[in-house]
C-alpha cells in the first residue's frame, strides 16, 4: 500500500469517479449518469465535486457532494449535500477522512438524505440531526369547484410565467431532468410549485412529492393539485413528507419514514431543508 491521500474531486477526475461508482457501487447508473448527477449548475461557486481517496495513482474511494445556492426567506443559503460514499474494502479505515474533509468546509449547511442505517449512525455521531420522519399519503380526488381564474399548469413551456422569481429559478434549474414532473397551481400571484416523481404505493399509481415551494399556498389550493393528478395524470394517491406541509388534507394515512435523512445546520428548520437540490433529484431513485 503506497501513500494514501485525500484530495478534492475536480472536473478532470469526474470520468474516473463515474466509472468507479458504476463498477463498485451501482451498475444501474452508467458512468455518464453518475457524472451528470454531480454537474448540475446549482451553485455559483463549487469548491469540488466531493472528496477522493487515492493509493498512489489508484482511486480507492470517493464521497461525492452536490453544492447549491438556495433562497430561503429572501436569503441565499449555501448547501453541501454529501452522498454516495464508496470505499474499497482494504481502505475502509481511511473512509471517515472523506466525510471529515467535506463537513469541515465552512459556510455551508449540510444534508445527508440517502444514508444506509450504518452510515446514518456515523453522521449522527458527527452531530447531524434527524429530519422529521412523518409521511402523509392521501387520495387524489376530483373536485367540481374549479373556477376559471385559477392556475393549474403542468406544461413545461408554460409553468415559468406563473412563478415568482426565486421559485422560477428552482424550476429552471431542474426542468430538464427527465424523471421529475412539475405542477404549478393557485390563483393570481398566489401560486405553488410542486415537484414529484411517479411511483407505486400499495399497487396504486402514486405522485411521490419531493418539493413544495410554499406550504401555505399548497394547503389553500390542494384540491386543484389532487384533481389534476387524478383526472389528467391518472395518479391515484400522493405521498409527501409532512415537513413540507402545514395542515395538509383530510382524511390522510400517516406513516413513519424509515430511510434516514439528516442535516447539520445551526439555523435552519426541518421544513427549510429541501430534497430538490440533492441526489434525490439528480439521480433516478
Amino acid at each position: 500500500m503506497a501513500q494514501v491521500d485525500i484530495t478534492p474531486i475536480q472536473e478532470e477526475h469526474l470520468r474516473e469517479v463515474g466509472e468507479f461508482l458504476n463498477v463498485h457501487l451501482n451498475s444501474k447508473f452508467s458512468a455518464d449518469a453518475w457524472i451528470q448527477s454531480l454537474t448540475h449548475p446549482w451553485s455559483a461557486t463549487r469548491p469540488n465535486y466531493g472528496a477522493q481517496l487515492r493509493d498512489g495513482a489508484k482511486l480507492v474511494g470517493v464521497h461525492c457532494a452536490i453544492y447549491s445556492d438556495q433562497t430561503i426567506e429572501g436569503r441565499v443559503e449555501k448547501f453541501c449535500n454529501p452522498h454516495t460514499w464508496c470505499v474499497l474494502g482494504d481502505y475502509r479505515n481511511h473512509g471517515i477522512g472523506l466525510v471529515l474533509y467535506l463537513i469541515k468546509q465552512r459556510g455551508y449547511h449540510f444534508t445527508m438524505l440517502t444514508p444506509n442505517p450504518k452510515v446514518a449512525e456515523i453522521f449522527r455521531k458527527l452531530k447531524f440531526k434527524d429530519l422529521d420522519t412523518g409521511i402523509a399519503v392521501f387520495f387524489n380526488l376530483p373536485t367540481l369547484r374549479i373556477r376559471r381564474e385559477v392556475i393549474v399548469e403542468s406544461d413545461k413551456a408554460s409553468i415559468a410565467q406563473y412563478l415568482p422569481p426565486a421559485v422560477r429559478r428552482d424550476y429552471e434549474l431542474h426542468r430538464e431532468i427527465p424523471w421529475l414532473r412539475f405542477l404549478a397551481f393557485g390563483r393570481g400571484e398566489d401560486v405553488c410549485l410542486v415537484v414529484y416523481k411517479t411511483d407505486r404505493w400499495k399497487r396504486m399509481s402514486c405522485a411521490r412529492i419531493i418539493h413544495v415551494s410554499d406550504p401555505a399556498v399548497f394547503d389553500r389550493y390542494l384540491p386543484l393539485m389532487r384533481h389534476h393528478l387524478m383526472m389528467r395524470e391518472k395518479l391515484v394517491v400522493s405521498r409527501i413528507e409532512t415537513r413540507f406541509m402545514q395542515k395538509g388534507p383530510w382524511p390522510v394515512y400517516r406513516m413513519v419514514r424509515t430511510q434516514g435523512k439528516l442535516k447539520l445546520s445551526p439555523t435552519l428548520r426541518d421544513s427549510q431543508i429541501a430534497d430538490l437540490y440533492s441526489e434525490l433529484a439528480s439521480l433516478d431513485i
